[in-house]
Parts: C-alpha cells; structure tokens; sequence
C-alpha cells in the first residue's frame, strides 16, 4: 500500500486552552453514510486560562475497534496529552472493512467534516488522516484500493500483516520468525486469531495496547526492522506500516514541550515506585 500520499485540503492554526479536563472522542455512528450527518455541533469544553498550547487533530478510520482504540486511548481521553487530539471512527462490535473506510473517508471529504457522538470537527481541522486495516481476508479489497486511489485526496493507509496486533508484538519483542513461527501455517484468513492467541503466550499480560503505547520507540525500531512489501506494495507476514503513524505521532506530540517524553518518565517512575511498595 502507498505510504507517501499527501493530504491536500488546508490546516487552521489552532490553540489549547489549558483545562484539567477535556471532551472525550466517542467513536462515528455505525453506518459510513451516517458520518457528516449529524447536526453540527461546536467543540466545546475549553475555556480560556492563563496560557494556551497549539495543538493537533489526527483523524484514525480503524478497520478494528478495541485494540486500536485501546492503544490510542491516551489520545482519544486528553487526561495527560493535551498536544494531540484523535478522533476515533470505527463499528462497535464489528469492526470495518477497506471497503467500508474508503466509503466512511469518501462521505467525509464529501461532508468536509468528521462528525462523532458528541463531538464535530471540520475537515480542514484535521492535520493528518490515517485509516488502519489488517491484512487478514482483505488482500483483494487493498490492492484494489490502492490502485484506484486518488493520491491527491488519499489519507494514508497503515496495513498490518497479518493484523494490527503485529505492531502490538514489536512494542514488546523483536524475533518474529521464531516467535511467529506458526502464523504461515495457516490461511491468511486465520492468521489473525492464531496471532491474538500466541500474544497471550509471548509477554506477560499479553500484548497490552496500553503498555505498547508507551514503548512505541522499541515498536518503530523492531518494524522498521522487519518491513517489507510485495510486488502490489502490500506488507508481507510479520510487516505493518504502523511505525510510520508511531513517528508522527511522537514527532508531533514532541512538539510541544517534549509531552510524549515526559509522559513517558512520569509513567515509568510511577511503575518504579509501585515496584518499591510491593
């Protein structure tokens, strides 16, 4: 799948008002032709204070919805990172198809704006738009895709092979052929389960999509490792582009007062001293 496709619609300069809380993100209603429906709403719950932080939108259309929405839910909740706000768009309970995001992505250029339960944005809000898809069953559907897009108004694609907790496994571990072993002996259609099923076996705890968020440098540097495409530029096994959202979303969130490294010793003194109590 291409990942050098650049969004063409505007940005707005945008600042954050400091608040100790912020409005969640909820996830679109479950019907692609639902989204830009909705009633226009205004974003509300800043009001000013005694300074502001610029601050960026990322749109994520996600093929999955638990896993990836765990992994971004820092992002999603504003309680600690206030320099990156993501808008959610997933099928509660069952997840999408490339098919179904290309639509959702369709009717939102379409609309020009991104409207979730309780929240709207405009499109030309948004500093980035990414929609995450598995490989598993759906290898026809992306490679059609990608050879149908528009690349001047495409989003960029993340693909996971065999699916996204692939990227989880390279937030904690890095030997793929051995550990993985077991993933080319099944159909792509089931690689998918099998890979859920030996996460639970590999790392303690299994492949937490909280914990992966905070070790996203070892996850970049171990797929970036092990990164490669076919000949339709889809990545093959144990490959997912994830490390390309990762960097931005670290490089952006660094931006601004190095959030993303100062929530990361926060967490990790915290861990240390919950280590010392016990």
């Amino acid at each position: 799948m291409p990942t050098d496709r650049k969004l063409t619609y505007g940005r707005r300069t945008r600042e954050l008002d400091l608040q100790p809380q912020s409005p969640a993100v909820a996830e679109v209603p479950a019907q692609p032709s639902e989204v830009g429906a909705m009633p226009v709403r205004a974003l509300k719950g800043y009001e000013k204070t005694d300074g502001t932080l610029s601050y960026s939108i990322v749109c994520v259309i996600s093929g999955g919805e638990r896993k990836e929405k765990d992994f971004l839910r820092e992002l999603i909740r504003q309680k600690e990172l206030r320099s990156l706000r993501v808008a959610f768009v997933s099928k509660e309970g069952q997840g999408l198809q490339p098919y179904q995001m290309e639509a959702i992505w369709a009717a939102i250029r379409q609309s020009g704006e991104v409207a979730l339960a309780n929240q709207h944005y405009q499109l030309d809000e948004m500093d980035k738009v990414f929609l995450l898809s598995d490989v598993d069953e759906f290898y026809d559907q992306l490679v059609k895709i990608s050879n149908e897009s528009d690349n001047q108004e495409a989003a960029q694609w993340i693909v996971s092979n065999p699916c996204f907790e692939i990227w989880l496994y390279y937030c904690f571990k890095n030997d793929p052929e051995t550990d993985l072993e077991s993933l080319k002996s099944f159909d792509a259609a089931k690689r998918s389960q099998e890979m859920k099923h030996l996460g639970n076996t590999l790392v303690p705890g299994g492949l937490n999509p909280l914990r992966a968020f905070e070790q996203m440098a070892e996850g970049i540097a171990h797929s970036r490792e092990h990164y490669a495409e076919d000949e339709q530029r889809i990545p093959l096994l144990y490959a997912t582009q994830m490390h390309e959202m990762a960097q931005y979303l670290i490089d952006t969130m660094n931006r601004t007062a190095n959030e993303y490294n100062e929530f990361i010793q926060r967490k990790q003194a915290w861990r240390e001293k919950m280590k010392r109590k016990d």
